[in-house]
């Protein structure tokens, strides 16, 4: 079977992005905070909470459980892109306290679900899917 270049092209970056954020959210580079300063850019962990999960300079909520063939992470020209989806029994209260210190701490501004930094900002919200409610976290330049 012959491919087009577009076509070829396309199914080579799709499982790259697949497994790029297969990787990052699968806990290898993720869960050991290797990523604070490097493949995402930003900011080094927080020293006082190692047990975190990053994707970049962004935290996980601890027992949040990552569904990462509904997500995917890229650099754009005008900045990086990423898509978080997962479940939590952790109400949206303790979630958006939780992410409303976290990211104050590592310069973010705003609060209920909206947070911007720099030439970026970061939406995190309840939305239904087939697989029923997931939490969405969505990075992307302003």
């Amino acid at each position: 079977m012959i491919l087009s270049c577009h076509k070829l092209f396309t199914l080579i970056y799709r499982g790259l992005a697949r497994a790029c954020l297969l990787i990052l959210l699968g806990g290898g580079l993720v869960g050991s905070g290797l990523l604070g300063g490097g493949l995402l850019g930003g900011q080094p962990a927080l020293a006082e909470a190692p047990q975190l999960r990053w994707a970049g300079d962004v935290p996980i909520m601890q027992g949040w459980e990552i569904e990462p063939e509904l997500g995917f992470a890229f650099d754009s020209p005008n900045g990086r892109i990423v898509m978080i989806f997962a479940s939590s029994a952790a109400s949206e209260d303790a979630i958006m306290a939780f992410y409303g210190k976290s990211l104050a701490q590592l310069g973010w501004t705003g609060g209920a679900g909206n947070w911007s930094r720099d030439a970026e900002k970061l939406v995190i919200g309840k939305v239904e899917t087939a697989r029923g409610p997931l939490w969405r976290l969505m990075l992307q330049p302003r």
